[in-house]
């Protein structure tokens, strides 16, 4: 049925349709059936068409070209005869007149692209109706409102009829990719950190994963470390949305990084001619990898899923970090722990609506510091019901460093998977480079005791043989 109570208007005025070119349409595929490879993957449903007669035909052809029967004057009327539409479709008369106005299928693109810009057009008209609706009802919140409005008009954008048409060099690339991370048991997003993506297969698309710690442990350089490596050596179009840092400080830190170069000899402008030249070589890597940077301090919410979803409607988006969920602008709500339980809940809805993997740092609660307290825990996320209830993954950073201040544990660092919902849970060792910020595989053979062993011996920007992992 059309979508508007009358046939022809919405609030007295014309509804965007074109009975001739959806007549020529269907006459065009009567006249010719092999256009049907052509217009079976554009029109997404019978609604495309917008005149009742002209639905039941488009279902009755879509169902004999999906049952592999030949479309002609024979056997369409007999599967609406089957059906019981022929009569109210305008009989035998009307599809054949339908095929006699057509004289060839040769503007049956033009017709597709026309009568989707009506088709797109009526939907924007029902979703601005609806949107209407509700704001009149006073039942609803600005944000309700706000949040459905959105999402249906980024499901329409994001439904539009495309040109899928491509050459074969563009599979191939990807194909390959898929081929060696397959390989390697990844299915998701790299993270290039190897025991993390040997335990989740790499970070899948839907999950919501919290990654949590005290101040000053690390958790923006870890989820910097991850950005970095999927977007860099991985090519992984990655969103940063940083409420605490700005945008340069990022920069820098992700260059010294990338440059393991020390980031104290950066700011004090002491890089020697070794450094400055690992500095400019990699500038370009950097500047040319698929990683956006967002560092409004003054992040809400919904201004952040409207981002995502444009993000996402780009074809510019296959991760989400947000640094970090506590500081986010909330609604009104008195009670903070509800307002923090809204975000939480926000982003896994986002997760799963652009079928991405998002990463959302948190503060630990002070209790983590209590004395014979060796290792965080679930119940030590600051409001922490909901957040851990939406999380597919929550994951904590520990440096013992931080609490012992000994020389020997200066690069030791675990991550401690506390709760992975498809899959087990896991204390994963790492090592920490502070002069760089950077996490990376724990050495192999490393004791981690800072002895002559000791695989992350840091001598003012020297490197002195160490490996950290194939980061050049």
């Amino acid at each position: 049925m059309p979508e508007f109570e009358e046939q022809n208007s919405f609030e007295g005025r014309q509804v965007p349709n074109d009975n001739n070119a959806e007549r020529y349409l269907l006459g065009g595929i009567l006249r010719d059936p092999d256009v049907m490879t052509t217009v079976t993957g554009a029109v997404p449903g019978e609604e495309f068409f917008y005149f009742e007669r002209h639905q039941l035909i488009w279902r009755a052809i879509s169902n004999l070209y999906r049952m592999g029967t030949p479309i002609d004057m024979l056997t369409l009327p007999a599967e609406m005869e089957k059906e019981g539409t022929l009569q109210k479709a305008g009989g035998r008369e009307y599809l054949f007149d339908l095929m006699e106005s057509v004289a060839s299928s040769a503007n049956v693109e033009w017709n597709l692209d026309h009568l989707k810009n009506k088709f797109v057009l009526r939907k924007l008209i029902k979703s601005s109706s609806e949107t209407i609706k509700k704001a009149m009802d006073a039942s609803n919140t600005p944000d309700e409102v706000l949040q459905d409005a959105e999402r249906d008009i980024f499901a329409i954008a994001d439904t539009q009829v495309r040109n899928s048409l491509k050459p074969i060099e563009n599979f191939v690339s990807p194909l390959l990719e898929r081929l060696e991370h397959q390989r390697e048991g990844i299915t998701g997003i790299p993270t290039g950190l190897t025991e993390l993506d040997q335990l989740t297969n790499g970070l899948q698309d839907s999950d919501l994963i919290i990654l949590a710690a005290r101040p000053g442990v690390g958790k923006t350089s870890f989820a910097l470390t991850i950005a970095a490596n999927a977007a860099i050596d991985y090519n992984k179009k990655v969103a940063f949305f940083s409420l605490e840092m700005d945008g340069v400080q990022l920069a820098q830190r992700l260059l010294c990084s990338r440059a393991q170069v020390d980031q104290s000899r950066l700011r004090q402008n002491k890089l020697n001619k070794d450094e400055m030249n690992k500095i400019i070589a990699n500038v370009a890597p950097i500047n040319q990898s698929p990683l956006y940077v967002d560092d409004n301090a003054d992040l809400g919410i919904m201004e952040l899923m409207s981002k995502a979803r444009d993000l996402k409607r780009k074809d510019k988006l296959d991760m989400l970090i947000i640094d970090y969920l506590q500081l986010m602008k909330t609604g009104n709500e008195e009670n903070r722990a509800v307002a923090i339980g809204n975000i939480s809940r926000g982003l896994k809805i986002l997760a799963k609506e652009l079928h991405i993997p998002v990463i959302a740092l948190a503060q630990l609660s002070r209790k983590v510091e209590e004395k014979g307290r060796d290792r965080p825990q679930l119940s030590d996320l600051r409001e922490s019901g909901s957040i851990e209830q939406d999380a597919d993954m929550v994951w904590f950073v520990e440096r013992p460093f931080v609490r012992t201040h000994k020389e020997e544990d200066k690069y030791v660092a675990q991550l401690i998977v506390a709760k992975h919902r498809n899959g087990s849970v896991k204390d994963i060792d790492l090592a920490f480079v502070p002069e760089y910020t950077t996490f990376y595989d724990a050495a192999q053979g490393g004791n981690g005791e800072g002895g002559d062993d000791q695989p992350y011996a840091y001598d003012d920007g020297d490197m002195g043989g160490a490996s950290f992992g194939d980061f050049g």
